[in-house]
């Protein structure tokens, strides 16, 4: 990485999951390679705050409320447009003087049955047709909203800036810290290592 991490990067259990899935297919067939890279780049850029991810989320019935999630998006295939989504939580630090925090919580394909907004619904124990009212902090976005790239790095920093803040932003039972040692090498693909302040 360049530099110090900015971001604390916690990967929940089923993250953990999607992971070594995606390196079980890399192995299988070549053609996955590339969407692993991209996987762990972005995963990388997230700690490194390079990115900040693509856009802010919304509520939709049948989608699920997600107001508190962003998405970076993946393409499986260099040759085609964006299929696969990866999403994550802005959450204020652990303790005084320690890092913010991006809590990564599914990897999986945009569209079809079971898609990336299915499982992160399911992974934070939401139901896809309610809302969420302690989310009501981040406001109602638009699932359709048509942003400009400034349009949606204003909202992006909006929302970190209430996630941060936000005293109900804390990660999931099952989420562990991510060293950063472990970026880009085999060991990403393993479960993270348990940190015992995490656990509940």
């Amino acid at each position: 990485m360049s530099g110090s991490p900015q971001y604390e990067v916690i990967v929940s259990d089923k993250f953990a999951e999607d992971l070594r899935r995606l390196a079980a297919e890399a192995r299988a067939d070549p053609s996955r390679v590339f969407l692993r890279q991209q996987v762990l780049a972005q995963m990388k850029q997230l700690a490194d705050g390079t990115t900040d991810g693509r856009h802010a989320l919304g509520y939709e019935s049948g989608k699920g409320d997600l107001r508190d999630c962003v998405t970076a998006y993946l393409q499986s295939d260099p040759q085609q447009r964006a299929d696969y989504r990866l999403v994550f939580r802005e959450m204020p630090p652990a303790g005084p003087g320690g890092l913010p925090r991006r809590e990564l919580l599914a990897v999986k394909p945009r569209q079809g049955v079971g898609n990336i907004y299915e499982h992160t619904c399911a992974r934070l124990n939401r139901n896809l047709h309610d809302r969420q009212p302690g989310l009501n902090a981040f406001g109602d976005r638009m699932p359709s909203l048509k942003q400009n790239q400034a349009q949606r790095r204003a909202e992006l920093d909006a929302n970190r800036a209430i996630a941060h803040a936000f005293p109900g932003q804390v990660p999931l039972a099952t989420s562990r810290p991510l060293a950063s040692s472990q970026f880009g090498r085999r060991g990403a693909d393993s479960p993270p290592r348990q940190d015992r302040s995490l656990d509940r």
